[in-house]
Order: C-alpha cells, then structure tokens, then sequence
C-alpha cells in the first residue's frame, strides 16, 4: 500500500499531464508555422509534446487529422465560441454583429491565434479562402434569418452581407494579428475591427423607409 501510493507522488510523465490532445495541437501549430504543412512531420509534431508516435496515433489518425482539426479551431469551432454570450440567430442583427465578431478578434488576438495566422498565410489565399468559406457558411442561416425578420437589407444579397462583415476583418488579421504582432498592432486592430463592427452593422440594417 506504501510502494503504491508513492507511486503517484512527484510530477507525472509529460504524457500523462492535462489534455495531451491540446498540447499535441499546440505542438502541432508550432511544427507547421515552422515548417509549412509538407515540412512537418507526426514524428516531430510527437517530439514536440514529449509523447511516443503511438500516443499521437491515439489521438490523431495522420498529419491531415490534425492539421483539419486546427482549421477547424480557426472556423466553426471559433464562431461557435465567439457566440456563446448571446443567441446569434435571435438576437437583433445590430447587437449580433458587434458582439460575436468582437469577440473574435479578440480571440485572434490570442498568441495561439496569431500563430495560426502566420501558418494560413504561409499556405497562400487557399488557406484563408477555405477558412473564410466555413465561417460564410455558418453564418448563412443567422443571417437569412436576419433578412427574413426585415433587420437586414432586402436589397443586399445574404452572401454580400456576410463577406462585408467578415471580409475586413481577415484583412486586419493578415495585416495586424500575425504570428509577429506587436502590442501596438493587436491594439489597432481591436480599434479598427470595434469601428468597422458598428459601421457595418449599421449599413447592413433596414431604415424605417425601406421598412415600410
């Protein structure tokens, strides 16, 4: 009984510490922002954690696995977070808008976010394309309903709207939320995204004439 609770004592190997499947998709975003995706390899993405290629196996099935994960992060996984202060599709269009994607960019502020910055930059428009298009598509059927409710202008197609909100946004992140950001460019970002949040919204809404 000794023998055994001593056992436990002192500090448990790296593999065994709190949610190996996070350390290995940080690890991960390292190996990648390093080394692109071709460059990277599971064996260095398990060195990284301090974990054997079987434990990483046992989490992740191939590279691809982990890589889709973390787009996944930087997709719905994201905009799913980002609205969990509110109902998005119930909540009227003007105070949706700047609160959910607020609180986005202020997660792309992150250090982890702004890593996974560098890593879509490096992969060409195609990595941010595919990022974007997951988010457009989420965002679909909030904003239909916005449309159908008479918030949003009946005028501006719903595809148009999204991409006039969510468009200057991947601007400023490819501009100011990099992997090499400073305090200076995560501020005026924030600044920046606050302003175009509430002008944007603004824009998109019905005025009462067009009400009537």
């Amino acid at each position: 009984m000794i023998e055994a609770h001593k056992s436990k004592l002192g500090r448990p190997p790296r593999s065994d510490g709190p949610n190996t499947r996070d350390r290995i998709l940080n690890a991960a975003l390292e190996v990648f922002s390093e080394r692109g995706y071709d460059g990277a390899t599971v064996r260095q993405i398990a060195a990284n954690v301090g974990v054997s290629d079987p434990a990483l196996y046992a989490h992740f099935k191939s590279k691809k696995e982990i890589f889709e994960a973390l787009l996944n992060m930087a997709g719905p996984d994201l905009l799913a977070s980002a609205g969990t202060s509110l109902t998005f599709e119930n909540a009227p269009m003007q105070d949706a808008i700047p609160e959910m994607f607020g609180n986005i960019v202020a997660t792309w502020s992150t250090p982890r976010a702004r890593a996974f910055a560098s890593l879509v930059l490096h992969m060409g428009p195609d990595g941010l394309g595919n990022v974007l298009q997951d988010v457009s598509a989420r965002l679909r059927p909030a904003f239909a309903d916005w449309q159908a409710r008479g918030e949003l202008r009946k005028d501006i197609p719903v595809d148009v709207a999204i991409w006039q909100v969510i468009g200057p946004l991947a601007g400023l992140r490819i501009t100011y939320l990099h992997g090499k950001a400073s305090k200076a460019d995560v501020k005026n970002a924030t600044t920046l995204a606050r302003i175009h949040l509430k002008t944007v919204a603004q824009s998109l809404s019905q005025t009462r004439n067009e009400k009537e």
